[in-house]
C-alpha cells in the first residue's frame, strides 16, 4: 500500500505533524509512506524512519489555482492508494482529488467535502494540533508521543566543526523572534535576563530577522553572544540546534524543532498578552 500525507505548511506544525506519522506507520508497517510539503518545511522531515519518500514542491506551484493542478497531475504517477490532507485548506483537497487517490481523508472546511472520501467532522473542543491530526486516523484514540527529528552523524560533526569555527563551546540557542511580533520576545526583556550570563548564546532567525538578530547582539559589549540569523538552511539550523546546550524560545517553529531534538527548552508564549 502507498500512503500520501499533505504536510502542514508551517514549520512548528510541521512539527507538531511528526506524531501522526509515527502513529500512521505503527498502524501500516507495510506501507510505503509519501510526504508531500512546501520546499520550506521539507528539512522537518529528512531522515525520519517512518517516511519512505519527501516530495518537495515549489513555491511557484503552489501559490496559483493552475499550480495546484499542475501538482495533482504530478502525483498522478505515484497511485497513492490512501492520501491524507493535514491542513484544512481547499488548494489541498483539490491536489488529492486530482491526484487519483483511491482514498482522500480531511476535515470538513472551506467546502472541499465533494473532493475528499472520507470528510471528519472537526474537533468540537479545541485540542493539542498533534492530537487533531492522529485523530484523522482513529478519533478515538490517544496517542501520547512527543514529536521526535533525526540528525545523522555525519551532520553532526559537521555542526560541531561549524560551532568550533563560532568559538563558542556548549552554546545556548536563542529563538527571540516570530513571525508574529506580538510572538516576539522584546529585546529589552531578553537583555535582563541573560546579561549578567556567562553563556555562550547563538541566536537564531530567518533572513527577515537578520537585522534584528544584529541590533540584540548590539546591546551587549562583556557576554559571548552571536547571530546567524538567515546564515544558514533549515537543516543546518536544525542540526546546530540539536548541538546546543538549551533553549530559549518565543512561540515559534524553531521553538518546537528544539524540543522535537530533545533539547532541554524554556518556550514562552503569550508573550503580547499584558
Amino acid at each position: 500500500m502507498k500512503i500520501g500525507v499533505y504536510s502542514p505548511n508551517w514549520i512548528g506544525d510541521a512539527v507538531l505533524a511528526l506524531p501522526f506519522i509515527e502513529y500512521l506507520k505503527s498502524q501500516n508497517p507495510n506501507a510505503k509512506i509519501c510526504m508531500l510539503c512546501k520546499e520550506w518545511v521539507t528539512d522537518v522531515y529528512q531522515n525520519h524512519p517512518a517516511i519512505d519518500e519527501l516530495i518537495s514542491i515549489e513555491k511557484k506551484y503552489m501559490e496559483s489555482f493552475l499550480g495546484s493542478i499542475k501538482t495533482g497531475y504530478l502525483l498522478r504517477s505515484k497511485k497513492f492508494d490512501l492520501f491524507y490532507t493535514l491542513t484544512d485548506s481547499f488548494r489541498s483537497a483539490l491536489i488529492l482529488r486530482i491526484s487519483g487517490s483511491l482514498k482522500r481523508i480531511g476535515y470538513k472546511s472551506q467546502m472541499r467535502s465533494i473532493l475528499l472520501t472520507n470528510s471528519i467532522k472537526l474537533p468540537k473542543k479545541m485540542i493539542h494540533r498533534s492530537e487533531k491530526y492522529i485523530k484523522m486516523i482513529n478519533e478515538n484514540i490517544f496517542f501520547s508521543q512527543n514529536p521526535k527529528l533525526y540528525v545523522s552523524d555525519d551532520e553532526k560533526e559537521w555542526g560541531l566543526k561549524e560551532i568550533k569555527k563560532m568559538q563558542l563551546k556548549q552554546p545556548v540557542a536563542l529563538f527571540p523572534f516570530s513571525v508574529a511580533n506580538a510572538r516576539t520576545i522584546p529585546n529589552i526583556v531578553l537583555k535582563k535576563w541573560i546579561q549578567n550570563s556567562n553563556k555562550n548564546y547563538i541566536v537564531f532567525g530567518s533572513k527577515d530577522d537578520n537585522l534584528k538578530g544584529e541590533e540584540l547582539v548590539s546591546l551587549f559589549n562583556n557576554l559571548s553572544i552571536k547571530s546567524i540569523c538567515g546564515k544558514y538552511s533549515l537543516r543546518q539550523s536544525i542540526i546546530l540546534i540539536s548541538l546546543c546546550n538549551y533553549a530559549i524560545a518565543a512561540d515559534s517553529g524553531l521553538g518546537h524543532i528544539a524540543v522535537a531534538l530533545g533539547v532541554p527548552t524554556i518556550s514562552f508564549f503569550g508573550i503580547g498578552i499584558p
